[in-house]
């Protein structure tokens, strides 16, 4: 059975259960309370299997030859399609590369993404958003990429100025949650941690035309609308060589001691499924727990819950900073309460024991356990909602 016909299953089995609760009034709290403990469990596994990073891969580290102004459209449109999924080709198989698109955003007809606009047939998209009076009258928390570079006036200028001030103009319904679609939650992508350079990004841009037999714009003008929206002191400068493997570690390995906490949760995409209090990318996710160890794990290791699953062999700290290494590291250790865990597994991928060193998992953990509810209070974040009412919370 596939991870679909599974999400199928259990939803018809929750719209039976609740429809059965219509009609047996004497048992109706508790076939409605086992449909809608159904309908999450269905909701979490199709969300589970649709995302991208789950994939665990390694981003391709690229090497552009010559000079990229001169590329030919075909040549340019494959770069840009590795940095977008990692790989020619890398669309149909939900690829992720160096420029994280797909955690957000959906290509093909008919997708829908919950966290960023599709986007398919985007350089007529593009330009009807410029011609769009909303565009210029927009009341968003930033208003131009940077004083004095103006707006938008073609539809490579706003693709330009979508990736360097996503919050210049915020697509309806796609804003940070509370904030009316004034403020948009994807980061620059011409800074840091995803960083990508000029030369990078219009690579994508041509890959954005060209994959809908659309003639792509020359990159000379590409080039000239990144530098209008982004700062001659923001431009990131093209790595002439690949990163080769760090001395002494497996070179299999994604996160390194030498990152920062923020640089492991942009490369382990954390931010996708987790919200975590002083993380700039990190505010949207809706999948997994508010990360607040400081203020949850020496409660859930605590927990009868927890002393349980110790008992049964499959947990095994015995303080706040080993419970987060092994949710890390062996997240089915430890289902939290309030997020089903479709055939008892975690929702989250099963390899990053493959993908941290020890180092980088401690320091990440030492990260983590530093951020509480008081921070959470100071971003704006709350929990949501089913694990308000988990039994491990305050």
């Amino acid at each position: 059975m596939t991870q679909y016909e599974l999400a199928v299953g259990i939803f018809l089995t929750a719209f039976v259960l609740m429809w059965m609760g219509y009609y047996f009034v004497r048992l109706r709290t508790l076939l409605m309370g086992i449909g809608f403990f159904f309908m999450m469990s269905g909701s979490f596994t199709s969300y589970s299997n649709w995302l991208p990073q789950s994939r665990g891969e390694v981003p391709v580290e690229l090497k552009v030859e010559g000079d990229i102004l001169s590329m030919p459209a075909d040549k340019l449109a494959e770069l840009g399609e590795i940095i977008i999924f990692g790989k020619v080709g890398g669309m149909d198989a939900r690829g992720i590369g160096k420029g994280q698109c797909p955690l957000c955003h959906t290509f093909k007809a008919g997708q829908l993404g919950e966290r960023a606009p599709n986007l398919i047939g985007l350089s007529v998209t593009s330009d009807q958003r410029v011609a769009d009076q909303s565009y210029m009258t927009s009341d968003t928390v930033q208003n131009e990429a940077f004083s004095g570079s103006g707006r938008a006036r073609s539809a490579i200028e706003y693709v330009a100025e979508s990736h360097a001030c996503p919050s210049c103009y915020v697509v309806k319904d796609f804003g940070v949650k509370g904030s009316n679609d004034r403020e948009s939650p994807m980061p620059s992508i011409h800074k840091a941690p995803i960083g990508l350079s000029i030369d990078e990004l219009i690579a994508v841009d041509t890959w954005l035309w060209f994959r809908e037999g659309v003639t792509p714009p020359e990159p000379t003008v590409i080039k000239a609308a990144y530098e209008k929206f982004i700062p001659e002191k923001d431009r990131a400068v093209k790595s002439e060589e690949p990163a080769g493997p760090v001395a002494g570690l497996d070179p299999k390995k994604i996160a390194l001691p030498d990152d920062s906490p923020e640089q492991m949760i942009t490369k382990m995409a954390c931010y996708a499924c987790h919200r975590i209090p002083t993380i700039e990318v990190a505010r949207t996710g809706a999948v997994g727990p508010l990360l607040v160890e400081g203020s949850s794990a020496h409660n859930r290791i605590k927990s009868p819950e927890y002393q349980q699953a110790v008992k049964d062999g499959k947990a095994h700290a015995q303080t706040p900073r080993d419970y987060v290494i092994e949710s890390i590291m062996d997240p089915s250790a430890f289902i939290v309460a309030g997020f089903p865990a479709p055939g008892g597994k975690s929702m989250m991928p099963p390899n990053f024991s493959d993908k941290f060193t020890y180092a980088a998992v401690a320091k990440l953990a030492d990260f983590l356990l530093s951020v509480d509810e008081e921070a959470a209070v100071k971003d704006g974040l709350d929990r949501l909602p089913q694990e308000k009412e988990g039994s491990l919370l305050k």
